[in-house]
């Protein structure tokens, strides 16, 4: 899971060259707030949570959380994700609907022929989300808060599998919302003084 983790947010790196500017992303998942927020850095993504803050290190697969009594979490003790790749995504019809500023695609979710969702996704935003992917997947199974529900037959679907054809602007079950964009964008110009890499453990 680390290497998969690291080699994601790397390919990043590769893709976009050198990087001039962060990403910023809101939204609500799974009824949760969510501030997701890069630097120059992408292995470095400060999170907002409800109220509180964190610093996600996935270079060290560290959460921090920024308050002093708080201790960091290993994110190599946590259970495995559920893979998101046994899950697909088809485009489905021609609708171009605009959330947050940004036109999405179509898809409906399936997993061995059976529909578990819907998403409208920004498929252009794919070659540079994979550090905030990597951080939510972190996040999800590290906050019981954030953690999939078992959905009919399609057992918990990770935020991973929605994210597989771009950004997801809406996200969900045929019945519930688990995620919705509220802002994003990628010519974010943020301070770097809130992304320093905390001391190893």
């Amino acid at each position: 899971m680390r290497t998969a983790l690291t080699a994601a947010a790397l390919l990043l790196g590769l893709a976009a060259g050198p990087a001039q500017a962060g990403t910023l992303v809101e939204g609500v998942l799974r009824g949760v707030p969510i501030r997701l927020e890069t630097a120059t850095d992408p292995l470095m993504v400060r999170v907002r949570l409800g109220r509180a803050e964190l610093l996600v290190d996935l270079q060290r697969h560290l959460i921090v959380p920024l308050e002093p009594a708080a201790l960091p979490i290993d994110g190599a003790s946590l259970p495995d994700a559920e893979p998101g790749q046994r899950f697909a995504l088809t485009l489905w019809g021609g609708r171009r609907p605009t959330v947050a500023g940004e036109k999405g695609a179509y898809f409906v979710l399936t997993r061995h022929g059976r529909t578990c969702g819907e998403v409208l996704a920004a498929t252009w935003t794919r070659p540079l989300i994979a550090p905030l992917v990597a951080a939510v997947d972190l996040l999800e199974r590290s906050q019981p808060s954030l953690r999939p529900a078992e959905w009919r037959d399609c057992g918990a679907v990770p935020f991973r599998a929605y994210a597989l054809r771009g950004w997801p602007l809406l996200a969900g079950g045929l019945d519930s919302r688990q995620f919705e964009t509220t802002g994003i964008s990628f010519d974010h110009q943020p301070d770097e003084r809130h992304f320093q890499r905390p001391e190893p453990l």
